[in-house]
């Protein structure tokens, strides 16, 4: 076989072309600190970590509706707990008025009393968050959930019983609306206990009503308040159990994201002195294929002749 001049001078250039690409992409990897910065360095490593990124972004978008729902149901959950706390008190002050020994204007006070906690309650479910949406009302955010209606003189429920859901977690779906309304009810007419308690505090306040007219309606309403409170830590029961679950799957979801990080590092980032080697190893080849190149282009014919 036959060697030329050509072919070694082309063969030279291949060799050093070759080297002159392998450094460029080490320098590269030394300058971002990824040994994968195009798919073509490692497909299949460039492939898990497309499906890794995946995963990463729908993490941190159900992380994101974690901290909204916890937010939401933490105000909920405070809202409840007043409730809780005005049946407490209502309790507390319907056992009072329950002593026949009271005078009439003794009872019209204790009925002004039952008047406006009446009132604070309609108050705390007609709550309305920072945009205007009102907390208890079901789907129906813009409608006022506890109204009052003229014509049958009664407290009404305009919400309704639709629940709001948010994704936290692949397939997994949190409610975040409370059925506050629910807890007032009695023996299925919505806002009975609410009803209840204004016609009590009306007769109480009623100059020409004897005492003795109303006083079972203290005992009967002693009852829809401990019944009340009952539905009230039912609800508050079931916040706290949300709020738990969110806990274990932002948990989870922190436990997922730095395992995925760990894996999408171990694929992707560049080994410092594994590089920083293979780097002057090319160089010296390099410098080595420059020097062969020089000495044996220089070789001819004519020089032994």
């Amino acid at each position: 076989m036959r060697v030329s001049s050509l072919y070694n001078s082309n063969a030279m250039l291949a060799q050093l072309n070759q080297n002159g690409t392998r450094i460029s992409k080490l320098m590269e990897q030394m300058a971002t600190q990824k040994r994968v910065n195009v798919p073509s360095d490692d497909p299949v490593a460039a492939s898990r970590l497309v499906q890794i990124n995946r995963e990463q972004s729908a993490i941190t978008q159900y992380q994101s509706n974690i901290t909204s729902v916890s937010g939401r149901l933490a105000i909920q959950e405070s809202h409840v707990s007043a409730v809780n706390n005005q049946l407490l008190a209502l309790n507390d002050k319907l056992l009072s008025a329950a002593n026949d020994t009271h005078s009439q204007t003794d009872m019209a006070g204790y009925g002004k009393e039952l008047e406006s906690m009446l009132e604070t309650l309609v108050a705390v479910m007609n709550t309305q968050n920072e945009n205007g949406s009102y907390l208890f009302s079901g789907t129906k955010t813009d409608t006022k959930p506890v109204q009052w209606d003229e014509t049958s003189q009664q407290y009404i429920y305009a919400g309704n019983d639709g629940t709001r859901e948010t994704t936290v977690a692949n397939g997994v779906n949190l409610t975040e609306n409370t059925h506050l309304a629910q807890a007032f009810s009695q023996g299925g007419d919505q806002l009975e206990m609410l009803n209840q308690l204004k016609a009590l505090s009306e007769k109480m306040q009623d100059p020409n009503a004897a005492i003795s007219d109303y006083q079972s309606d203290i005992t009967t309403m002693l009852e829809s308040v401990n019944n009340t409170r009952d539905n009230v830590a039912a609800i508050f029961t079931d916040l706290g159990g949300r709020q738990n679950r969110l806990t274990l799957l932002d948990n989870a979801h922190t436990d997922v994201s730095s395992a995925n990080s760990q894996v999408a590092s171990e694929l992707a980032d560049a080994d410092w002195a594994t590089t920083s080697v293979n780097l002057q190893l090319y160089i010296n080849s390099v410098q080595i294929t420059n020097k062969a190149y020089n000495m044996i282009s220089q070789l001819s014919l004519f020089n032994v002749m």
